[in-house]
């Protein structure tokens, strides 16, 4: 009884300092889970669950992660987990048994999936001993169908070979148990390693288990969790904690790619980006985002982008082209900001129909309420917002950056993202060393009529206009003509 105790407070003790570790050192990518997830009560996506298996694994993976907004929640949801597959192992692994969920805590956290797979593989091992003799040739037969919606092939091999295991000790036939590891391992090895995927890399290399296995310590959940931290963070619009208190602008100054684009952004938003351009180590106009680039990292950046620029059309897409990179073709974040974008456009009807979609799940109730009264608030005001169109007449992402952001000024007429696309222009023009097109572009909008130039402006013409090679054919950019 002594050891059961013992046993169980290492088990707790373990289990509580992995969900205290994980919530306090990945709160963001919790979050950022449980925008990536997608679970309604509806007909079709339990079908599309069935369509993927395990089924019922990952439709229960669904439901569970959407309370993963809370990153302590979530932390203690896969404790849980772990924990209850600590205790059914410990029937046949003794004080072994605590390294199924340790490892399975070091190497596969944030995959709940796997990790319900694993608790269903030993719930089932313990149900097919506690049977009678006859309950397990039943339960043989029954375990394959059941099984197959619980966990993936190589899992249910092996779940198999244990249960024919203990049938053969259950007989006394000891001789078999020892063949049936070479067994197991000839029939589930070639799953999980295949000379038909043996060209992708092996840190990015899914097993047929339906995961890949990373060390909660190692670099790339360290990075990850700093980019999606930096999502939160602008999509919040806490751009000065970005900046300062989050240290970027240092890290952007140090070198990080990902540091430097949203540095950049949170200057734009602020409105300091003339003043701190010279600041960051740009080099070239594509590092203000990701121009025609098609995965999880631009397609969140970009749709940020053009959101600080308020183009809605634009940020919109981006939000649809993310939803549809997920498991599921569609995430909560990217139907919540297109709730977002389409109230902002005037678009009524686009948006009830994807807060229907919304209200189909279990923790929107909140969200839908404000954005029904946002949107009765708008239709109701003397003053009905208008629909905001992109008035361009060529697709967004069709020019250079430079030329893409003058021509979305004009378009877009007197507002105060203007400012923003103008400084954009002038700043790509810089990096180019084009002091003819850094005369013209400042000189197309009144912004800094009558006003002296921003400091990054004003270095970049004393630096390349104000020269005696330049000074007889470039005027100076405040001398309106």
């Amino acid at each position: 009884m002594r050891r059961y105790i013992i046993y169980y407070t290492v088990l707790v003790a373990l289990m509580l300092t992995f969900a205290i570790y994980t919530a306090m050192h990945f709160p963001y990518t919790y979050m950022t889970l449980e925008g990536d997830n997608y679970w309604v009560l509806t007909r079709d996506f339990w079908h599309l669950k069935l369509a993927t298996p395990p089924a019922l694994t990952t439709w229960l993976a669904d439901f569970l992660m959407q309370y993963y907004s809370s990153p302590f929640i979530a932390a203690g949801i896969e404790a849980l987990a772990l924990g209850l597959i600590g205790l059914l192992a410990r029937r046949w692994l003794s004080w072994l048994a605590l390294l199924p969920p340790v490892i399975l805590g070091f190497f596969c956290t944030f995959s709940l999936t796997f990790m319900l797979q694993w608790l269903f593989f030993f719930l089932m091992l313990n149900a097919f001993a506690t049977t009678g003799l006859k309950g397990r040739l039943a339960w043989s037969l029954l375990c394959v169908p059941i099984g197959f919606f619980l966990m993936r092939t190589p899992l249910l091999a092996l779940l198999i070979i244990s249960q024919a295991a203990l049938a053969c000790k259950a007989f006394g036939i000891k001789k078999c148990t020892i063949w049936l590891m070479p067994l197991a391992l000839v029939g589930v090895a070639p799953l999980v390693y295949s000379q038909q995927i043996a060209f992708i890399p092996f840190e990015e290399r899914y097993t047929a288990f339906g995961t890949y296995f990373d060390a909660l310590t190692s670099r790339y959940n360290r990075d990850g969790e700093y980019v999606k931290k930096l999502v939160c963070l602008s999509n919040e619009g806490r751009w000065e904690d970005m900046l300062y208190r989050e240290h970027v602008k240092g890290d952007a100054r140090r070198g990080n790619s990902a540091a430097l684009r949203y540095a950049l952004l949170a200057e734009s938003a602020l409105g300091t980006l003339p003043d701190n351009f010279l600041d960051y180590p740009i080099r070239e106009e594509n590092q203000f985002f990701y121009p025609h680039q098609t995965e999880y990292v631009a397609s969140q950046f970009n749709r940020l982008f053009y959101l600080n620029l308020c183009i809605y059309d634009e940020a919109y897409h981006h939000a649809q082209e993310y939803g549809q990179l997920q498991p599921n073709g569609i995430c909560f974040s990217s139907l919540r900001q297109m709730v977002d974008y389409s109230i902002e456009e005037g678009d009524y009807e686009i948006s009830e129909k994807f807060i229907e979609i919304l209200s189909k799940s279990s923790c929107h109730k909140s969200f839908i309420e404000s954005r029904r009264q946002k949107m009765s608030a708008c239709k109701s005001s003397d003053q009905q917002k208008k629909p905001v169109s992109l008035r361009a007449d060529n697709f967004v992402g069709g020019f250079p950056l430079p030329i893409e952001m003058l021509r979305l000024a004009r378009y877009y007429g007197d507002c105060p993202q203007q400012k923003k696309m103008v400084d954009y222009a002038i700043c790509c023009y810089m990096l180019r060393g084009d002091a003819e097109r850094f005369v013209i572009a400042t000189r197309a909008f009144d912004i800094y009529k009558d006003k002296p130039l921003p400091k990054a402006y004003r270095e970049f013409w004393e630096r390349y206009v104000s020269t005696a090679s330049t000074a007889s054919s470039v005027s100076n950019p405040l001398d309106r003509r």
